[in-house]
């Protein structure tokens, strides 16, 4: 039922934690979600990063304008507030990044085979800002929820989703791995060691998907195995394709 070429991903797991029939339109019926103003954002700020990294150019005005121009290559819009902040962000991520020395690699693909960890399919990842003793992943966010006392309040950050994709990637990858997150007026690292591993929470999910989809006969199957809830950010405000496209399909699955 799933694609030859499928191969495991920390977004996949997330989505399929945090929402499986998020997943199961765009892994099962190659429903291809648009990402919105946010997404956007987080990409873009990253490519204004670093570019001005590469170029080793530090010029705010430069740097904004490298960042807002991907912002809308992106599919974002020029009325969206995320323009601005994509490119503040983008500042805040060089900022931090440098301390760091050289760029080994940046969205640097590593795949691995799933057998070890008792599955069919590999588990590829794909890495943000790889420097000689850690992979920092990149996190931009509209802000960052702080408690009286100036700290990052625990109730949000770091998110598990994030804590999940990074234990994953420090087990692939072999390296030490950090969050850093950014919104356009602050910024806070996050170390993982000190955190409980929620690897096993990401792998029993790849466990669940192969599961799930060996068992069932029909995409159909799969589908009638899971409320459709949309509640999830992934799915976006208002009837968007996604929520249209995914009414649908439950609604024909239980005819």
């Amino acid at each position: 039922m799933l694609e030859k070429d499928y191969r495991h991903t920390a977004s996949k797991g997330n989505s399929f934690i945090d929402s499986p029939p998020y997943w199961i339109i765009n892994e099962l019926y190659q429903f291809e979600s648009k990402p919105n103003a946010r997404m956007i954002m987080g990409s873009a700020a990253e490519e204004g990063a670093m570019n001005a990294i590469q170029k080793e150019a530090y010029d705010e005005d430069t740097i904004y304008d490298f960042t807002q121009k991907k912002f809308l290559e992106l599919g974002g819009s020029d009325e969206d507030d995320e323009l601005e902040m994509s490119a503040k962000i983008a500042v805040r991520f060089k900022d931090s990044l440098i301390a760091f020395g050289d760029v080994v690699s940046y969205q640097k693909e590593t795949q691995v085979p799933g057998k070890p960890y008792g599955l069919k399919y590999d588990i590829c990842c794909k890495t943000d800002f790889e420097f000689k003793d850690i992979i920092i992943d990149t996190k931009a966010t509209a802000y960052l929820k702080r408690l009286k006392s100036g700290a990052l309040d625990k109730n949000w950050y770091p998110k598990p989703s994030d804590v999940r994709q990074q234990f994953l990637y420090k087990e692939i990858c072999k390296k030490q791995t950090m969050l850093l997150y950014c919104s356009y007026n602050d910024t806070e690292a996050v170390e993982i060691e000190h955190l409980d591993s929620s690897l096993d929470e990401m792998i029993n999910a790849f466990k669940t998907i192969e599961h799930i989809t060996s068992i069932a006969k029909t995409k159909e199957d799969v589908v009638r195995m899971y409320p459709l809830n949309l509640e999830n950010f992934r799915w976006g405000k208002g009837d968007t394709d996604a929520k249209i496209f995914a009414k649908e399909v439950w609604q024909k699955a239980w005819k």
